[in-house]
């Protein structure tokens, strides 16, 4: 067996870990051989002895810890505080040398015995992480980014394949435009569109109708459509939240609550707030939002975002007051925003 390091993509990281269990012959081990470890709350002692442990009555023992690597990022980042966490607490790990601790534990790694096959499992992570560095000295490591551009449609087209059924381009396009790459997303919508196409190919009409459900993703993508200079795609998305029954208050609110967490993210980068940790002081439990809205606050300065909040705060009074309908109002502010 042999250890892995697999982190990114939260969709790729949890497919490539099945892959990597049924691969080993542990995808069903009895429960005494099987261990999944939060890294917040695992100790480098307990944890070792697990490892060096033979299996009961199995081929292998499975070892995943969930998490433990962003917890670098984290003590590096609070290092000069102390160790102390936000709430006055001592850092994940029990000890203000959780660290170097760990990055020592990684030296144990070629000895354990070769029955064990352990994983560490974790989300995006910066090339500067310690424990990473540490860790690519003793695991396989498997670092597993969300495709973009052609690769993206090329997945699209597979898992759709995948599923039974084939896809369009133009439904393909539909649905990098509707949800760009949230991969948990694209397969549960290719799961309900395969179902509903029953055999044929999935159509642009397919995913006009069907899915409804990616609001989030659909505001996600006109923000980047508007910040980004792209109107027609923009107002394309807009239209089609209305042809959902939305109203323009929700459509505006929805882009200002996005330009407001835009601007905090940006306000909480600057101050080095690791990205595991910003989901949390946005308070977005989706993994997909936080790096959407991180990506989206690193390309604008915070003046530029207060002048499109501005904009939209402007726009929605004109509604209110009656000096604009709510249609020709929200095609001036895609204008508008996609041109500054």
């Amino acid at each position: 067996m042999a250890a892995h390091l697999l982190y990114g993509d939260s969709f790729l990281v949890s497919r490539a870990l099945r892959d990597l269990e049924a691969e080993n012959g542990a995808a069903d081990l009895l429960e005494a051989n099987t261990h999944r470890l939060a890294g917040a709350q695992v100790k480098p002692a307990e944890l070792l002895s697990v490892c060096l442990a033979l299996p009961f009555m199995d081929s292998c023992r499975l070892v995943v810890i969930d998490g433990l690597l962003v917890l670098g990022e984290r003590q590096s980042s609070r290092g000069r505080a102390g160790g102390r966490t936000s709430t006055g607490g001592r850092t994940p790990g029990g000890s203000g040398n959780m660290l170097a601790e760990w990055q020592a534990w990684a030296e144990n790694i070629p000895g354990m015995p070769e029955t064990t096959l352990l994983i560490f499992k974790d989300g995006p992570l910066a090339d500067t992480n310690p424990l990473l560095r540490s860790l690519l000295k003793a695991a396989q490591s498997h670092h597993l980014t969300a495709p973009s551009g052609e690769g993206l449609a090329r997945w699209i087209k597979t898992t759709a394949g995948d599923k039974g059924t084939g896809i369009s381009p133009a439904a393909i396009k539909s649905l990098m435009d509707l949800i760009g790459n949230d991969l948990w997303t694209l397969d549960q919508e290719l799961e309900k569109l395969a179902l509903y196409a029953s055999g044929r190919n999935i159509e642009q009409d397919d995913v006009r109708q069907m899915v409804s459900q990616a609001k989030e993703a659909n505001i996600f993508s006109a923000v980047d459509a508007m910040i980004d200079g792209r109107p027609g795609v923009a107002l394309d998305l807009l239209r089609q939240l209305r042809e959902d029954g939305r109203e323009a208050p929700y459509i505006i609110g929805m882009i200002g609550r996005q330009l407001r967490l835009m601007a905090l993210a940006r306000d909480l980068t600057e101050r080095g707030v690791p990205q595991g940790e910003m989901g949390k002081r946005l308070g977005v439990p989706s993994q997909y939002a936080v790096r959407k809205t991180v990506e989206q606050a690193r390309r604008h300065s915070g003046e530029d975002l207060s002048w499109r909040y501005r904009r939209l705060l402007d726009t929605d009074l004109a509604i209110k007051r009656g000096r604009l309908n709510p249609d020709m109002a929200l095609e001036l502010l895609v204008a508008e925003l996609a041109g500054g």
